[in-house]
């Protein structure tokens, strides 16, 4: 018996010593194993885009894949194309979950691709990798807009932010050519990179990017467009997608809580107001970005990598909530970047819990039907209250101790 004692004494002993060495890989095993496990019961749901768009779009491909990629049936790039071409292969049944499932696998390898560039990313600025680390790839894949956008709902937003999450990687390790690659990537899949752009120019006025690299954004997207073409499609229609787009749903909120809903329901149903209004808070929009810009550039004289992550939140979370005709789904890149600035910033959850908070409200109606006291209105005014706030507490922790000024020239001395 003190032979048995001993025995398991020993294992006992070497089970601790083995989990106190490791205790950080084992960890990150876990979370990820327990992010698949969540994310399953979510699997079979079907959405409306499903059935409206995901579904015929992959029936058009399995019958005729190179007619369908000449067309301009979706109003999606071809990129995103290219993964339904693949599985239309397989001829996937799409009554079940065949089809279903394989979308959704693919915006999940993403998410995990984003955890993975958090990891990375955290690791690089603070040198290290503990607890902070672990925490911000916990939430990268159980941020509920996360796992809902993908598992649950099959949106590919995780593809297009995947690219953004490893440009801005790029950007801090001071690699403005991948940088841009990635960025170009990002853009071929969703327009919504785009509010990753002013980021990139502040960096060029600050020094810290190469904006002639961003050159290579078009040349990306015209290679990404080459399959399409070389089965018949115009480069005219390739080129023309975005625009197409932006007039596709001229409203002047699409359920997202931007500054909009608080004048949304009283304007929603009338055309004539909506034609004009849409394009004046268009220019409203873009002019207040640029005025953000203006005073990022004469405040800052140094940026660190803590500012660059600072900032890539306030400009990605500020741009979709002043611009009209925005998604639910349009924050999420800033709700990526809310990730690293609690792990930067951690003193300041509040703010990231905020906005992830606010936007989280515009899924509540689309996904799930919940109004607050039975008024469709009320979850987005909610929402934008929540983001506004968010906001105004970001740009105080942006801003606060800098003063305004343009940056003096340096002066070389014999």
């Amino acid at each position: 018996m003190a032979k048995v004692g001993l025995f398991f004494t020993r294992v006992r002993d070497w089970v601790i010593n083995f989990i106190q060495k490791y205790w950080f890989w084992i960890a990150l095993v876990g979370i990820v194993a327990l992010a698949v496990v969540i994310r399953i019961p979510l699997m079979t749901k079907k959405s409306g885009d499903y059935y409206n768009f995901l579904k015929p779009w992959y029936e058009s491909l399995v019958e005729d894949p190179k007619a369908f990629l000449a067309s301009d049936d979706a109003d999606y790039t071809p990129t995103y194309m290219y993964f339904l071409a693949f599985l239309s292969i397989f001829k996937l049944d799409v009554e079940g979950n065949a089809f279903n499932f394989a979308i959704k696998y693919i915006s999940m390898g993403f998410e995990l691709g984003s955890a993975i560039l958090i990891f990375f990313i955290l690791k690089f600025i603070l040198k290290k990798h503990d607890s902070i680390t672990l925490l911000g790839v916990f939430l990268a894949l159980f941020l509920p807009q996360v796992f809902l956008n993908s598992a649950f709902w099959g949106q590919c937003d995780a593809i297009y932010a995947f690219f953004i999450v490893l440009s801005l990687f790029f950007v801090l390790k001071g690699k403005s050519c991948w940088a841009s690659v990635a960025f170009g990537f990002s853009f071929a899949f969703k327009l919504q990179s785009i509010f990753f752009l002013p980021v990139l120019v502040f960096l060029w006025f600050k020094k810290r990017f190469k904006l002639y690299w961003l050159l290579l954004v078009p040349v990306i997207y015209v290679i990404c467009m080459i399959p399409a073409m070389a089965c018949g499609r115009s480069f005219h229609s390739c080129i023309n997608v975005y625009f197409e787009q932006t007039e596709e749903y001229p409203y002047l909120v699409m359920n997202a809580p931007s500054v909009y809903a608080f004048m949304y329901k009283s304007i929603v149903t009338n055309e004539s107001v909506i034609e004009h209004l849409v394009p004046a808070a268009t220019y409203f929009g873009v002019a207040l970005i640029f005025v953000l810009l203006v005073f990022l550039f004469l405040t800052y004289k140094d940026v660190t990598l803590e500012d660059i992550i600072k900032v890539t939140f306030l400009v990605t979370l500020f741009a979709p909530y002043v611009l009209p005709s925005m998604h639910e789904r349009y924050f999420y890149i800033a709700e990526i970047i809310a990730i690293l600035y609690v792990a930067v910033c951690p003193k300041k959850w509040y703010i990231s819990f905020l906005a992830v908070a606010g936007t989280f409200q515009g899924y509540n109606n689309y996904l799930f039907n919940t109004y607050y006291l039975n008024n469709e209105n009320l979850n987005l005014l909610i929402g934008s209250s929540l983001i506004m706030v968010s906001l105004i507490l970001l740009m105080y922790d942006v801003f606060k101790g800098r003063t305004v000024g343009f940056p003096k020239k340096e002066t070389k001395t014999n």
